[in-house]
């Protein structure tokens, strides 16, 4: 199983993560207020502004302050163009 980091001590297994979205997307808004009341929301910005959600495959949304286009590249590996 291999890791992703994002910093500051937040590390993602990679195998589990079933999509990443920017927060402020609908959908991801969405998701942080059912997420809420159902305690499935982690809040891993250490104080920092949330800019992208990551959807685990248990139900969980982990927020990180990563922007959106360098949380896909650094996840799935893919190159800037």
């Amino acid at each position: 199983m291999s890791f992703v980091s994002f910093g500051r001590k937040v590390f993602l297994p990679r195998e589990r993560i079933m999509a990443v979205m920017p927060v402020s997307t609908t959908m991801a808004k969405k998701l942080k207020d059912v997420d809420f009341y159902n305690n499935k929301i982690i809040n891993a910005t250490f104080g920092r502004q949330a800019r992208t959600a990551v959807v685990m495959d248990s139900g969980h949304v982990v927020l990180i302050p990563t922007r959106y286009k360098i949380a896909v590249r650094v996840i799935w590996g893919r190159r800037k163009k």
